[in-house]
């Protein structure tokens, strides 16, 4: 299990360096729906970020499905003990 609070610290530095804000900030309740920049280019690299930073292999239907913040934590979780 991943801890909650390393997890968002780590994702918030990819959303910020993929999403080209440095003053963004996010919670596990963040929906892909909540920030703008957040489109479909910007998921790919921000999925990216996750498995160079996670170390793992997302599968392209969980890639598809994942549309929050919490979503990245599952997935993440789901494969790293």
């Amino acid at each position: 299990m991943v801890d909650p609070g390393d997890f968002i610290v780590k994702l918030t530095a990819i959303f910020r360096q993929e999403l080209d804000n440095n003053d963004l900030t996010i919670s596990m309740d963040t929906l892909q729906s909540n920030l703008e920049s957040w489109d479909s280019l910007a998921h790919v690299r921000i999925v990216m970020g996750v498995e160079r930073t996670f170390g793992i292999q997302l599968e392209v239907a969980e890639i598809e499905s994942i549309n929050s913040v919490r979503g990245f934590y599952n997935a993440v979780s789901s494969q790293v003990s």
